[in-house]
């Protein structure tokens, strides 16, 4: 925890001594102002002597000895240097993750059955993110996990897409996930306590999409590692695989979002979040179900105002002073 205090003022009024003032003013952490303006330079220095590197030597093994570069000396300035550089330092130390995870993409980007590839990415990125405490990182690795189960974006001219091959090993995994770390960050100190926080606010994300996608297609368990299979093969497992029609996961999602919301303080993460799905779930199966036709968009419509209004009034009767 970080406050601010008058020290004149605090000894002044006897609340404290001059040698415990010149203590507290000592351990004062230094002024950001300048200091950060110069660690953005550097930053963006650095970036743009890697991207000149590049232009001249563009190649796999130029930009892995970048990353490495940049990752080893934000590691030396981080634990070397005084607070005043820990920026450049992370920043550094972002480049390199980065750098080390592009190059494992690009090299072996051919070998989509393969899991140690996402889970070397996924490794590196937790690796970075605990030694420099970065939340951005952390919530990478997390994501990246999504990965090796199949999971992962996509992008061609003006369109994007979301993919999850297995909806409800997503869940199971990234719902532990985030039991787990909601249950540990009130054990840990500060700066872990936030990175337990983003890890597990990210691994709801990816179950909120694991039963986006299980919602509308429902799921055979364990399809993504029969991907190598002639379509032959692939028709006989599926006739046998385990598999959760569109029902339960849509069911299930709303149930799920109903006790978040129920049990979450109101205002935080959780509850937001949840009510924001909710909402997403509720228009993808309206859509899916019952079409864009002209009566069902009129119901609908109808139906949104009509809640509106019905949980506008309740809002006024349980806080009469406050306005609509």
């Amino acid at each position: 925890m970080k406050i601010t205090l008058d020290l004149n003022a605090l000894v002044a009024d006897g609340v404290l001594s001059d040698d415990l003032a010149q203590t507290l003013q000592q351990r004062a952490l230094p002024r950001a102002g300048g200091g950060v303006l110069i660690n953005l330079l550097l930053v963006f220095g650095a970036m743009a002597v890697a991207g000149g590197v590049l232009a001249f030597e563009p190649s796999a093994t130029t930009g892995l000895i970048l990353a490495a570069t940049a990752l080893m000396a934000g590691l030396g300035i981080y634990q070397t240097a005084g607070l005043q550089w820990r920026l450049l330092a992370q920043g550094l130390g972002i480049m390199g993750a980065l750098g080390l995870a592009g190059w494992i993409g690009s090299e072996f980007y051919d070998q989509e059955a393969a899991i140690w590839p996402p889970l070397a990415i996924t490794s590196i990125f937790a690796g970075v993110a605990w030694a420099f405490r970065s939340a951005f990182l952390a919530a990478l690795a997390t994501i990246s996990l999504g990965a090796v189960i199949g999971s992962g974006t996509g992008y061609w001219h003006a369109s994007y897409y979301l993919m999850v091959r297995e909806p409800f090993i997503t869940i199971a995994l990234f719902g532990a996930i985030a039991a787990g770390a909601y249950h540990l960050r009130g054990a840990l100190g500060e700066g872990w306590s936030n990175l337990s926080t983003v890890v597990a606010r990210s691994a709801m994300f990816m179950v909120n999409f694991g039963f986006w996608v299980g919602s509308l297609w429902g799921d055979y368990v364990g399809e993504h590692w029969v991907a190598g299979m002639d379509w032959e093969a692939a028709s006989v497992w599926r006739d046998a695989a385990a598999h959760l029609p569109e029902a339960v996961f849509s069911l299930g999602w709303a149930g799920v979002l109903a006790a978040i919301i129920w049990k979450s303080p109101r205002g935080s993460f959780l509850s937001i979040s949840s009510i924001i799905f909710l909402a997403i779930h509720g228009y993808t199966q309206f859509f899916e179900i019952l079409g864009a036709e002209p009566l069902t968009l009129l119901l609908g419509g109808v139906t949104a105002v009509g809640l509106a209004v019905y949980f506008s009034r309740r809002a006024l009767q349980q806080n009469p002073g406050s306005a609509a």
